[in-house]
Protein backbone atom coordinates (compact mmCIF):
# COMPACT_ATOMS: atom_id res chain seq x y z
CA UNK A 1 0.00 0.00 0.00
CA UNK A 2 0.96 3.56 -0.62
CA UNK A 3 2.05 6.23 1.66
CA UNK A 4 -0.80 8.06 -0.47
CA UNK A 5 -4.06 9.38 1.15
CA UNK A 6 -6.51 7.39 1.99
CA UNK A 7 -10.34 7.64 1.49
CA UNK A 8 -12.67 7.26 4.18
CA UNK A 9 -12.60 3.39 5.35
CA UNK A 10 -9.10 2.50 4.00
CA UNK A 11 -7.01 3.02 6.89
CA UNK A 12 -9.43 0.98 9.10
CA UNK A 13 -9.87 -2.03 6.96
CA UNK A 14 -5.76 -2.45 6.46
CA UNK A 15 -5.80 -2.57 10.27
CA UNK A 16 -8.88 -5.10 10.96
CA UNK A 17 -8.06 -7.09 8.23
CA UNK A 18 -4.59 -7.79 10.15
CA UNK A 19 -4.44 -11.37 11.55
CA UNK A 20 -2.02 -10.68 14.19
CA UNK A 21 -4.08 -7.98 15.23
CA UNK A 22 -7.59 -10.03 14.69
CA UNK A 23 -6.26 -12.85 16.75
CA UNK A 24 -5.73 -10.74 19.67
CA UNK A 25 -8.88 -9.04 19.46
CA UNK A 26 -10.91 -12.88 19.25
CA UNK A 27 -8.35 -14.19 22.39
CA UNK A 28 -9.17 -10.86 24.48
CA UNK A 29 -12.87 -11.30 23.84
CA UNK A 30 -12.46 -15.50 24.58
CA UNK A 31 -9.89 -14.38 27.76
CA UNK A 32 -9.63 -10.90 29.24
CA UNK A 33 -6.20 -10.06 30.85
CA UNK A 34 -5.75 -10.52 34.61
CA UNK A 35 -4.09 -7.07 35.26
CA UNK A 36 -4.04 -7.89 39.36
CA UNK A 37 -6.88 -7.50 41.62
CA UNK A 38 -10.00 -5.01 40.56
CA UNK A 39 -8.14 -4.84 37.32
CA UNK A 40 -8.45 -6.23 34.00
CA UNK A 41 -8.16 -5.60 30.68
CA UNK A 42 -11.38 -6.20 28.29
CA UNK A 43 -11.82 -5.86 24.30
CA UNK A 44 -13.40 -1.92 23.58
CA UNK A 45 -16.83 -1.19 21.75
CA UNK A 46 -14.57 -0.19 19.02
CA UNK A 47 -12.53 -3.53 19.11
CA UNK A 48 -15.67 -5.51 18.63
CA UNK A 49 -16.13 -3.53 15.56
CA UNK A 50 -12.89 -3.96 14.21
CA UNK A 51 -13.80 -7.87 14.46
CA UNK A 52 -16.83 -6.64 12.49
CA UNK A 53 -15.02 -5.63 9.74
CA UNK A 54 -12.48 -8.34 9.82
CA UNK A 55 -15.52 -10.59 9.58
CA UNK A 56 -17.01 -8.58 6.44
CA UNK A 57 -13.59 -8.81 4.96
CA UNK A 58 -13.12 -12.55 5.17
CA UNK A 59 -16.76 -12.99 3.78
CA UNK A 60 -15.39 -11.25 0.52
CA UNK A 61 -12.81 -13.40 0.25
CA UNK A 62 -14.79 -16.33 0.71
CA UNK A 63 -16.26 -14.78 -2.73
CA UNK A 64 -13.20 -14.68 -4.84
CA UNK A 65 -13.34 -15.37 -8.05
CA UNK A 66 -10.50 -17.78 -8.64
CA UNK A 67 -11.68 -19.34 -4.68
CA UNK A 68 -11.79 -18.83 -1.37
CA UNK A 69 -9.03 -16.84 0.27
CA UNK A 70 -7.66 -17.67 3.28
CA UNK A 71 -7.64 -15.03 5.75
CA UNK A 72 -4.76 -15.22 7.00
CA UNK A 73 -3.01 -15.94 3.54
CA UNK A 74 -0.42 -13.91 1.26
CA UNK A 75 -3.17 -13.33 -1.30
CA UNK A 76 -5.72 -12.50 0.91
CA UNK A 77 -3.31 -9.39 1.96
CA UNK A 78 -2.98 -8.37 -1.55
CA UNK A 79 -6.44 -8.55 -2.38
CA UNK A 80 -7.22 -6.33 0.75
CA UNK A 81 -4.60 -3.93 -0.08
CA UNK A 82 -5.07 -3.85 -3.72
CA UNK A 83 -9.07 -3.56 -2.54
CA UNK A 84 -8.02 -0.31 -0.12
CA UNK A 85 -5.45 1.27 -2.71
CA UNK A 86 -8.03 1.15 -5.68
CA UNK A 87 -10.54 2.68 -3.39
CA UNK A 88 -8.08 5.51 -1.91
CA UNK A 89 -6.86 6.14 -5.44
CA UNK A 90 -10.45 6.66 -6.97
CA UNK A 91 -10.08 4.09 -9.84
CA UNK A 92 -12.64 2.26 -7.88
CA UNK A 93 -14.75 5.00 -8.19
CA UNK A 94 -14.09 6.03 -11.60
CA UNK A 95 -14.60 2.22 -13.26
CA UNK A 96 -18.22 2.03 -10.56
CA UNK A 97 -19.56 4.75 -13.37
CA UNK A 98 -18.55 3.23 -16.39
CA UNK A 99 -15.79 0.90 -18.59
CA UNK A 100 -13.08 3.51 -19.20
CA UNK A 101 -9.96 3.34 -21.80
CA UNK A 102 -6.34 4.01 -19.84
CA UNK A 103 -7.03 7.50 -21.14
CA UNK A 104 -10.19 8.27 -20.06
CA UNK A 105 -9.30 6.99 -16.74
CA UNK A 106 -6.74 8.74 -15.77
CA UNK A 107 -8.33 11.85 -16.88
CA UNK A 108 -10.58 11.03 -14.35
CA UNK A 109 -7.80 9.92 -11.22
CA UNK A 110 -6.39 12.78 -9.87
CA UNK A 111 -2.53 13.09 -8.47
CA UNK A 112 -1.77 9.15 -10.29
CA UNK A 113 0.78 9.64 -13.10
CA UNK A 114 0.24 7.09 -16.21
CA UNK A 115 2.80 4.95 -14.61
CA UNK A 116 1.63 4.20 -11.21
CA UNK A 117 -2.08 3.85 -12.85
CA UNK A 118 -0.75 1.28 -15.16
CA UNK A 119 0.67 -0.71 -11.87
CA UNK A 120 -2.42 -0.43 -10.21
CA UNK A 121 -4.80 -1.56 -13.33
CA UNK A 122 -2.12 -4.69 -13.53
CA UNK A 123 -2.31 -5.50 -9.95
CA UNK A 124 -6.16 -4.96 -9.50
CA UNK A 125 -6.57 -7.14 -12.87
CA UNK A 126 -4.23 -10.14 -10.92
CA UNK A 127 -6.63 -9.63 -7.94
CA UNK A 128 -9.52 -10.34 -10.33
CA UNK A 129 -11.18 -6.89 -9.54
CA UNK A 130 -10.99 -5.83 -12.72
CA UNK A 131 -11.25 -7.28 -15.78
CA UNK A 132 -9.65 -5.60 -19.50
CA UNK A 133 -12.39 -5.66 -22.41
CA UNK A 134 -10.87 -5.27 -26.11
CA UNK A 135 -11.84 -1.22 -27.35
CA UNK A 136 -11.70 0.39 -30.73
CA UNK A 137 -9.10 2.27 -29.85
CA UNK A 138 -7.40 0.22 -27.38
CA UNK A 139 -8.35 -1.74 -24.16
CA UNK A 140 -11.48 -0.83 -22.01
CA UNK A 141 -11.39 -1.43 -18.19
CA UNK A 142 -14.13 -2.68 -16.02
CA UNK A 143 -14.72 -3.50 -12.39
CA UNK A 144 -15.71 -6.84 -11.71
CA UNK A 145 -18.59 -7.79 -9.33
CA UNK A 146 -16.30 -8.81 -6.44
CA UNK A 147 -14.90 -6.04 -6.55
CA UNK A 148 -18.50 -4.18 -6.30
CA UNK A 149 -19.13 -6.86 -3.38
CA UNK A 150 -15.81 -4.92 -1.95
CA UNK A 151 -17.80 -1.89 -0.86
CA UNK A 152 -18.88 -4.36 2.16
CA UNK A 153 -16.02 -4.26 3.90
CA UNK A 154 -15.28 -0.37 3.11
CA UNK A 155 -18.77 0.47 4.35
CA UNK A 156 -18.14 -1.97 7.86
CA UNK A 157 -14.43 0.43 8.11
CA UNK A 158 -16.12 3.46 7.39
CA UNK A 159 -18.81 3.21 9.99
CA UNK A 160 -15.93 2.14 12.82
CA UNK A 161 -13.91 5.05 11.32
CA UNK A 162 -16.78 7.74 12.00
CA UNK A 163 -17.36 6.16 15.64
CA UNK A 164 -13.95 6.21 16.39
CA UNK A 165 -12.16 8.31 14.55
CA UNK A 166 -8.27 8.82 14.57
CA UNK A 167 -5.61 11.19 13.05
CA UNK A 168 -4.95 11.26 9.38
CA UNK A 169 -8.57 9.70 8.49
CA UNK A 170 -10.96 10.84 5.71
CA UNK A 171 -14.38 11.34 6.23
CA UNK A 172 -17.09 10.10 3.75
CA UNK A 173 -17.18 12.68 1.02
CA UNK A 174 -19.73 12.98 -2.06
CA UNK A 175 -17.72 10.98 -4.32
CA UNK A 176 -17.28 8.19 -1.80
CA UNK A 177 -21.19 8.28 -1.62
CA UNK A 178 -22.21 7.68 -5.44
CA UNK A 179 -19.18 5.17 -5.71
CA UNK A 180 -20.79 3.27 -2.60
CA UNK A 181 -24.52 3.54 -4.16
CA UNK A 182 -23.42 2.53 -8.05
CA UNK A 183 -21.21 -0.68 -6.74
CA UNK A 184 -23.55 -1.96 -4.21
CA UNK A 185 -27.07 -1.15 -6.35
CA UNK A 186 -25.51 -3.35 -9.20
CA UNK A 187 -25.48 -6.18 -7.24
CA UNK A 188 -28.79 -5.92 -5.68
CA UNK A 189 -32.24 -8.05 -6.94
CA UNK A 190 -35.81 -7.05 -6.03
CA UNK A 191 -38.99 -8.56 -6.57
CA UNK A 192 -39.44 -8.74 -10.68
CA UNK A 193 -42.74 -6.56 -10.32
CA UNK A 194 -40.75 -3.44 -9.30
CA UNK A 195 -40.37 -1.08 -11.21
CA UNK A 196 -39.23 3.16 -11.19
CA UNK A 197 -37.17 5.28 -10.18
CA UNK A 198 -36.01 6.10 -6.84
CA UNK A 199 -34.03 8.76 -4.81
CA UNK A 200 -31.64 7.70 -2.91
CA UNK A 201 -30.27 10.94 -0.70
CA UNK A 202 -27.55 10.78 2.23
CA UNK A 203 -26.65 13.85 4.31
CA UNK A 204 -22.90 14.16 4.96
CA UNK A 205 -23.68 16.77 8.02
CA UNK A 206 -26.08 14.52 10.36
CA UNK A 207 -28.42 17.10 10.74
CA UNK A 208 -30.86 18.95 9.38
CA UNK A 209 -28.68 21.95 7.84
CA UNK A 210 -26.86 19.51 5.35
CA UNK A 211 -27.73 19.02 1.85
CA UNK A 212 -28.37 15.85 0.76
CA UNK A 213 -25.91 14.04 -1.83
CA UNK A 214 -26.83 10.70 -3.86
CA UNK A 215 -28.42 9.26 -6.79
CA UNK A 216 -31.28 8.21 -8.72
CA UNK A 217 -31.63 4.78 -9.27
CA UNK A 218 -33.88 3.57 -12.36
CA UNK A 219 -35.33 -0.19 -11.31
CA UNK A 220 -37.03 -2.94 -14.00
CA UNK A 221 -38.82 -5.90 -13.30
CA UNK A 222 -36.24 -6.00 -10.16
CA UNK A 223 -32.94 -4.77 -11.76
CA UNK A 224 -31.36 -1.60 -11.04
CA UNK A 225 -30.14 -0.57 -14.95
CA UNK A 226 -28.82 2.40 -14.09
CA UNK A 227 -27.98 4.98 -11.53
CA UNK A 228 -28.02 8.99 -12.30
CA UNK A 229 -25.81 11.12 -9.98
CA UNK A 230 -27.54 13.58 -8.32
CA UNK A 231 -30.44 13.76 -6.94
CA UNK A 232 -32.27 16.70 -8.61
CA UNK A 233 -34.59 14.54 -11.56
CA UNK A 234 -37.65 12.82 -11.02
CA UNK A 235 -38.64 9.96 -9.31
CA UNK A 236 -41.13 7.64 -7.80
CA UNK A 237 -39.60 6.95 -4.55
CA UNK A 238 -37.02 8.17 -1.99
CA UNK A 239 -35.02 7.25 0.53
CA UNK A 240 -32.52 9.40 2.46
CA UNK A 241 -31.07 9.67 6.16
CA UNK A 242 -27.83 10.55 7.44
CA UNK A 243 -24.31 8.85 6.82
CA UNK A 244 -24.91 7.56 10.26
CA UNK A 245 -28.48 6.55 9.33
CA UNK A 246 -27.23 4.69 6.25
CA UNK A 247 -24.56 2.88 7.56
CA UNK A 248 -26.50 1.39 10.03
CA UNK A 249 -29.40 0.39 8.30
CA UNK A 250 -27.42 -0.70 5.43
CA UNK A 251 -24.96 -3.18 8.18
CA UNK A 252 -27.57 -4.73 10.73
CA UNK A 253 -30.47 -6.44 9.96
CA UNK A 254 -32.81 -5.04 12.62
CA UNK A 255 -32.04 -1.03 12.20
CA UNK A 256 -34.23 1.13 10.04
CA UNK A 257 -33.17 4.84 10.19
CA UNK A 258 -33.18 5.43 6.49
CA UNK A 259 -37.02 7.61 6.11
CA UNK A 260 -38.91 6.37 2.78
CA UNK A 261 -41.79 8.20 0.90
CA UNK A 262 -43.36 8.02 -2.72
CA UNK A 263 -43.95 4.49 -3.42
CA UNK A 264 -42.86 3.32 -0.04
CA UNK A 265 -42.73 0.12 -1.35
CA UNK A 266 -39.99 0.55 -3.73
CA UNK A 267 -37.85 2.32 -1.93
CA UNK A 268 -38.24 -0.24 1.13
CA UNK A 269 -37.20 -2.93 -1.13
CA UNK A 270 -34.33 -0.97 -2.33
CA UNK A 271 -33.02 -0.54 0.89
CA UNK A 272 -33.32 -3.93 2.36
CA UNK A 273 -32.14 -4.87 -0.65
CA UNK A 274 -28.76 -3.52 0.35
CA UNK A 275 -28.92 -4.98 3.47
CA UNK A 276 -29.35 -8.50 1.92
CA UNK A 277 -26.84 -8.02 -1.33
CA UNK A 278 -24.09 -6.81 1.00
CA UNK A 279 -24.62 -8.07 4.72
CA UNK A 280 -27.23 -10.66 4.96
CA UNK A 281 -26.52 -13.57 2.68
CA UNK A 282 -23.98 -15.78 3.71
CA UNK A 283 -21.30 -17.35 1.73
CA UNK A 284 -22.08 -20.76 0.60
Amino acid sequence: MSKGKMRAGAQLLLMAADPVKRRILQEMIEHPLDAGPGHEYRVTSSGREALFVGFAVERWLQSAPHGPLPFESREAEQAVATLAEGWSTTVMHALAREPLSFDELHALVEGLGRSPLERRLVAMQEAGQIVEHAGADGPIYAITDWLRAGIAPLIASARLERRHPMEGMTPIDALDVDAGFRCSLSLVELPRQLSGACRLGLNLEDDESGRLTGVIARIEQGRVVSCEAGIDGSADAWAAGSAGDWLDTVIKPDVNLVRTGGDRWLAAALVAGLHKTLFGIPVT
